[in-house]
């Protein structure tokens, strides 16, 4: 089975029956689990995902009702090749529930692969197939992280693969820059730069993509903005890099 958070939550039941939990109650079940994927999350955690501080007396009994729900929709499906398949994939191990490693995948995970090969073969000087993998990995992205589901407790999650995920842009920027696929690279930033206006690395890439395709007044034009913007939201002035790479531009113009 396989669970997918990097978006709407789900789960990928016999290899192709989506199912969509019903009911925010079992999405962020699903959802929490799927984050501590391999780890046991334990009922207490779960009812402060849902309900915060503030649970109804009867929370633990709805946790188990969430969690009968999830098992009755995987054993609809696999009822039939495995009996006790929904028993396998969502465990009941005190204090709380698992989602094992070795029998239930994630999308997080699978992307989390994708960037480590792709980090790899990069340093083995393999642009065009840390691009690839790059690629594949960013495809995997259907929206935000756990877009159905609203709870404080999950965001540094959230959080921690949104950042993973501009790592990936920004690494994938760096690969189609180095193959000369500048015009590959300046069509993917501008989207996440007009999204992430403070992230200078963003910023950098999108100036030596358009400086690539020749378009060197519009690469200083994006150092300007960027550079208003740091001063007028951080009072601050464009890291060391950023000013390097605007001088050595403006030099290459001249």
């Amino acid at each position: 089975m396989r669970v997918n958070i990097l978006g709407t939550v789900e789960m990928i039941v016999g290899g192709q029956h989506v199912i969509r939990p019903a009911g925010h109650g079992q999405r962020a079940v699903l959802a929490a689990l799927a984050a501590e994927h391999g780890n046991v999350v334990s009922a207490d955690y779960l009812i402060r995902v849902i309900w915060g501080d503030t649970p109804p007396p009867t929370a633990r009994a709805k946790i188990q009702a969430h969690v009968s729900a999830l098992r009755r929709s995987i054993g609809k499906v696999l009822a039939e090749k495995t009996p006790a398949a929904h028993m396998l994939t969502l465990q009941t191990i005190p204090p709380g529930y698992l989602l094992p490693a070795d029998e239930v995948d994630t999308d997080a995970a699978e992307f989390g692969r994708f960037l480590a090969q792709a980090a790899k073969v990069a340093e083995n000087g393999d642009p065009a197939l840390a691009s690839a993998l790059l690629g594949t990995a960013l495809a995997l992205w259907r929206g935000p992280v756990f877009a159905d589901v609203t709870s404080p407790l999950l965001t540094p999650r959230a959080e921690d693969l949104t950042q993973r995920r501009l790592l990936g842009v920004e690494a994938k920027a760096e690969a189609d820059l180095a193959l000369g696929s500048y015009a590959t690279a300046a069509a993917e930033l501008s989207g996440w730069l007009a999204s992430y206006p403070l992230r200078e690395r963003l910023r950098g890439l999108t100036m030596l993509a358009l400086q690539g395709l020749g378009c060197r007044a519009e690469a200083l034009r994006v150092y300007e903005a960027g550079y208003q913007i740091l001063n007028d939201e951080l009072g601050v002035t464009p890291s060391t890099w950023l000013r390097e790479l605007h001088r050595r531009i403006l030099a290459d113009a001249a």
